[in-house]
């Protein structure tokens, strides 16, 4: 069984913990259990699926949708005019050499599928390809963050580990040096 507490912080603590018969907890909304109740799943072998992890797609997307405002500009808008004449050179291509091989005419008529896609990405798919490769190339690192360091199913300190190591290494990067 999954269980995924959503909308209420603190929901579980160290008064009802014990009821909890899953084997994984997914924190749907933020905080939804006390440090204490954490560490006692923890000892039972209860994966938890932290809160930082679970709503990081929400805030991803956010994100992009914040760079979308500041630059005034869809995403894809820039790229949509040339992905079509890309797509068509290719069908022209294909063409082409189907025509100089067989030494014959004929017509390449792309499917209906493939005329959607040449007009190149909408929106959603931008966001979805976006959140898609940042959320699980994230959900890769926390994991082998908790590999590395030996942290068994403490999810949550691998997640903290990998958000310390990355401003370390952003404060690194603008010349800033730890004492």
């Amino acid at each position: 069984d999954i269980l995924v507490p959503c909308a209420v912080e603190k929901v579980i603590n160290c008064d009802n913990v014990g009821k909890i018969q899953a084997k994984i907890v997914v924190e749907g909304a933020n905080c939804t259990m006390t440090p204490l109740a954490y560490e006692m799943l923890l000892k039972r072998d209860v994966l938890v699926v932290p809160d930082i992890l679970v709503n990081s797609g929400s805030v991803c997307s956010s994100y992009f949708e914040w760079l979308k405002n500041m630059k005034h500009v869809s995403f894809g808008r820039l790229t949509f005019k040339y992905e079509r004449e890309a797509n068509e050179h290719l069908l022209n291509s294909v063409q082409t050499s189907i025509e100089s091989m067989f030494n014959t005419d004929c017509t390449i008529k792309p499917s209906e599928d493939f005329v959607a896609r040449m007009s190149g990405a909408s929106e959603k798919d931008f966001v979805n390809s976006g959140l898609s490769y940042t959320v699980e190339g994230t959900v890769q690192d926390v994991l082998d963050i908790a590999k590395k360091e030996d942290l068994g199913l403490d999810i949550r300190q691998a997640c903290y580990s990998l958000a310390m190591s990355k401003i370390v290494k952003t404060y690194a990067t603008a010349g800033y040096t730890f004492t």
